[in-house]
């Protein structure tokens, strides 16, 4: 195995498209909508529902928010994002890790959180396009969204952890249980001198 740092990453990121989290609530708003103008069954069993239904997708979210993967690696030839790809879940595109080079990369800023350090990978103007990614327009971005509500239409998109943020480009990784002070001296470690590795500070 290759020398360098890896860390485990929080959260759905790794196995689900950015914002399909987002999906339960929208699912449970709609269902207790149709419960609450229904007039069948008695009220008292639509009520029990609804708070059933409640319970269940607060287990859903905090499982999800969970779930920890073995998706960050960071060598001398770059930063890898995403899952292996002997991993057993299903879709190709969800098994497909991302490889950022060191020299895409501009800088690297590390925040402190409670669940360990939120990590930032900030690309350089002169990363190519497929990690950029293609910027599209508000109506297309809010049409492919909506798509995520066919069931099992997640499949075929890129996961939240390799799809870029924009303004400026740049991929977020939530990793558990790592301080910023082992993150900093780990990247340190393999990043070349002229990449920044910044730490972040809450102003109070």
């Amino acid at each position: 195995m290759q020398d360098g740092l890896y860390a485990p990453v929080i959260g759905p990121s790794a196995i689900l498209p950015r914002g399909f989290l987002w999906l339960a609530p929208i699912w449970y708003v709609g269902i207790a909508f149709a419960l609450t103008v229904s007039r069948w069954p008695p009220i008292w069993f639509r009520m029990s529902a609804a708070a059933g239904l409640l319970a269940a997708l607060l287990v859903f979210t905090l499982v999800l928010s969970s779930i920890t993967t073995h998706a960050f690696a960071a060598t001398t030839e770059g930063v890898d994002l995403g899952l292996p790809s002997f991993t057993k879940r299903r879709g190709r595109r969800r098994r497909a890790v991302k490889h950022l080079p060191w020299q895409h990369i501009e800088r690297i800023r590390l925040a402190p959180r409670p669940y360990g350090t939120r990590l930032e990978v900030v690309l350089n103007p002169d990363a190519s396009l497929s990690l950029r990614g293609l910027p599209y327009p508000a109506p297309v971005r809010a049409a492919r969204w909506v798509l995520l509500l066919i069931p099992f239409m997640y499949m075929s998109r890129q996961t939240g952890l390799c799809t870029p943020l924009e303004g400026p480009p740049r991929y977020q990784v939530k990793l558990r249980s790592v301080s910023v002070d082992e993150l900093r001296q780990g990247l340190r470690a393999v990043a070349p001198p002229e990449v920044v590795i910044a730490v972040l500070v809450r102003k109070r």
